[in-house]
């Protein structure tokens, strides 16, 4: 038993290891250079006149610091274009409020959504109306999610990579930070400094904080796909390869999320989430492989603890103990690695995350392998997901990435919570 145990911890170990590596190639090969790059062009003058575009529907707990920070935009020539559900949605208040209270210089367009197409999701609705009604001399369209707080460079940071022509649409990221550490607020953290790492390897778009020229918005088809998409930045990669154009990645631009959530939201987000990667991206065979991986060496260390406690074989049941203890200070490595990094890149702008206390960090030690764990199941639930409901609306998803709508209804807030939670929608 002692060999068997031996050879599976080796195993264990050299899986973890591998997870590192991506961290740190994350770390050092795309987070490092990509802010070399940002420093090196960051004076240069490229500034086109930008349209904003922002999709609402429900109140995200930062929403008035999202609006005031679209406003307070140190970039000469921009509008913002902000379509809300519906006028009795809590969201409509806030958005005239800040309007009527900072926006002097009239940048900011409030409009209802009208006639939600039944073939797509309300957040694609919102775009495609949002795009029938940008300015005619705007040349370059930008995408913001009501949870993304602004800095004030933001919208030159994510504008500026487009001078160079390859580039079809540019992109960052977002890391969750949130103030309070319970534990779905940390579980979710935890999983999307993974998701983050595999995303920005392979490059794909984050609608939260994306920029792409409108000629190339117009001619490679997008608007038309998001008729038929159920989430935004599913389709942009796609498109912008049509036109033989890449994806940019700014580290610079990896938003902080202060939100905190419940661990019930944290199962229907991370299922949400590799859902939407399943249907767009073809990335999702690795992601299961993944998850797989991980299943097999949980159930394989757990079966073979047992039968070592049953023989009572105490030198193999210590072994596969202290390597399992290994392995996961290995991935708390790689996420230390990762948010390090990441800490770099907020710095840049002003930003930080929040200093860690050695609890906290007992904390993540803790609740890792949960989220590796959770990360298995929502992936298992995600294969076979047909049907989602975000922010209150059924979504069937059918062949051939087609959608359906089951019917619509304006946002209620059923979430029986103080204000100062600040739980995401």
């Amino acid at each position: 038993m002692i060999s068997i145990a031996a050879i599976y911890s080796i195993a264990l170990l050299l899986w973890s290891i591998a997870n590192w590596g991506f961290a740190w190639f994350f770390a050092a090969r795309i987070v490092r250079p990509g802010m070399g790059n940002h420093r090196l062009h960051e004076n240069q003058p490229f500034a086109p006149k930008a349209s904003v575009l922002l999709s609402l529907r429900g109140c995200d707990p930062f929403l008035e610091q999202t609006l005031r920070g679209l406003l307070e935009q140190s970039y000469p020539d921009f509008e913002v274009i902000v379509v809300v559900d519906n006028r009795c949605d809590p969201a409509w208040d806030v958005a005239m409020q800040v309007k009527s209270e900072r926006d002097a210089q009239d940048r900011i367009r409030i409009v209802e959504l009208q006639n939600p197409l039944p073939t797509c999701s309300l957040k694609c609705s919102s775009l495609v109306q949002a795009t029938s009604q940008i300015s005619s001399t705007s040349q370059v369209v930008v995408l913001v999610d009501a949870d993304v707080v602004p800095h004030a460079n933001w919208l030159r940071d994510v504008v500026q990579p487009l001078s160079d022509p390859k580039v079809g649409v540019v992109t960052g990221n977002q890391w969750f930070d949130p103030r309070r550490r319970d534990t779905g607020s940390v579980l979710r953290s935890l999983w999307n400094s993974g998701a983050l790492v595999a995303t920005a390897i392979n490059a794909n778009p984050w609608a939260g904080t994306c920029a792409i020229r409108t000629a190339d918005l117009l001619s490679s088809g997008l608007v038309d796909d998001w008729k038929t998409s159920v989430v935004d930045d599913g389709p942009i990669k796609a498109a912008m390869t049509r036109l033989g154009l890449r994806v940019h990645f700014a580290p610079n631009l990896i938003m902080v999320n202060r939100d905190q959530c419940t661990t019930a939201f944290v199962g229907r987000y991370v299922t949400r989430m590799l859902t939407w990667s399943r249907v767009y991206e073809p990335t999702f065979a690795g992601t299961v492989v993944h998850a797989a991986a991980l299943a097999l060496f949980t159930a394989g260390w757990l079966l073979f603890l047992i039968a070592a406690l049953c023989w009572g074989d105490w030198p193999a049941a210590a072994l596969l103990t202290s390597s399992m203890l290994i392995a996961n200070g290995c991935m708390f490595l790689s996420w230390r690695t990762v948010r390090v990094a990441v800490g770099e890149a907020v710095a840049t702008r002003g930003d930080s995350l929040h200093r860690m206390s050695w609890s906290e960090a007992a904390q993540v030690f803790a609740l890792l392998p949960v989220c590796q764990l959770t990360h298995v199941y929502c992936t298992i639930k995600a294969i076979w997901v047909r049907q989602v409901n975000w922010r209150g609306i059924t979504y069937r998803l059918h062949s051939q990435r087609r959608v359906e709508m089951v019917a619509y209804r304006p946002y209620v807030d059923n979430q029986q919570v103080p204000s100062e939670a600040n739980l995401s929608v």
